[in-house]
């Protein structure tokens, strides 16, 4: 056997004999957020579909921590049948520096609101790729 061979041999031994040692979480972890509006829903038309927009405070709880800007973005080439429309909201930390972003999609039916984390600053990593789902009144997130 080759040094090589011999070496990948070892490495992938290690990694599994470190793999069973490290425990994973049995549970995923959550986080609600309580999002209350305190702007007006904004349409804006173009030739392609409507932008719309929203913001407001969010909550933990009773506890303000931030606020959040929300667009939804409905495509004319999409059939009015669908009745959903892309969803992008960024929460802003009331303190530092500190943001994630949710990306997904909303139905207009029902308000439902589900997708994934798609971008975090340094205080949410634990949020990189994680889920989300919610409404138009919370949203939470599943890591």
């Amino acid at each position: 056997m080759a040094t090589f061979q011999k070496k990948l041999l070892l490495a992938s031994g290690f990694v599994a004999l470190l793999s069973s040692a490290v425990a994973l979480p049995t549970q995923a972890a959550t986080v609600t957020y309580d999002l209350v509006k305190k702007s007006t829903l904004t349409n804006v038309n173009d030739a392609e579909g409507r932008w719309q927009f929203d913001g407001g405070e969010v909550y933990i709880g009773n506890t303000k921590v931030g606020y959040y800007t929300r667009k939804k973005r409905v495509s004319f080439g999409i059939p009015a049948s669908v009745n959903k429309s892309s969803m992008e909201m960024t929460i802003i930390w009331a303190w530092g520096d500190y943001n994630f972003t949710v990306q997904g999609s909303h139905y207009f039916g029902t308000g439902t609101e589900v997708g994934g984390v798609s971008a975090t600053s340094s205080g949410f990593t634990a949020y990189e790729d994680a889920t989300f789902a919610g409404n138009h009144t919370s949203i939470t997130i599943t890591y």
